[in-house]
């Protein structure tokens, strides 16, 4: 098993411990597993703020939770190189996305970010709330940074 790596402002290789941030953030989690995962951090400063953690894996899709202590963590490089994880480099169609109704902040995060409302699951995300349910296609992800549709884009004019 390899050590755990910064990439610019990513943690990579530290799954259990940035599972378990996540998981402390979000008090329906805290006495659950997320079972095989793959987590990222976000460090800013030197101090771990946050991070994603990727289950539930399907080949096709794959379920994103996130949690952070700071605003301000989205940066757009940030946001891209979590983003191309499931897209890239797991080859996914979507990312699905759920939070409680009540939690107004990751609702407008998800929706900033492109995620789209596809559904409310009745008291399904703690048994009393409403679950709403966000979706992400690959094709519609805007943070693939030189990429449409998840292809590398091309010059499509012949040199004069």
């Amino acid at each position: 098993m390899s050590s755990p790596v910064i990439v610019g402002s990513i943690l990579i290789g530290a799954d259990e411990l940035v599972a378990e941030l996540v998981r402390s953030r979000i008090p329906q989690m805290r006495d659950k597993s997320f079972g095989p995962c793959t987590a990222l951090g976000v460090i800013r400063r030197g101090v771990l703020v946050g991070g994603v953690v990727f289950n539930r894996y399907s080949g096709f899709d794959v379920s994103l939770t996130a949690a952070f202590d700071a605003p301000g963590w989205a940066l757009p490089g940030t946001v891209r190189a979590i983003l191309a994880y499931p897209f890239i480099d797991l080859g996914c169609k979507r990312v699905s996305a759920r939070t409680g109704k009540k939690n107004r902040k990751a609702r407008k995060l998800l929706e900033d970010l492109g995620f789209v409302l596809e559904g409310v699951c009745r008291r399904g995300y703690d048994g009393f709330e409403d679950a709403m349910m966000y979706g992400l296609l690959k094709e519609d992800c805007r943070w693939l940074k030189g990429r449409k549709n998840g292809r590398r884009r091309t010059n499509t004019h012949a040199a004069a």
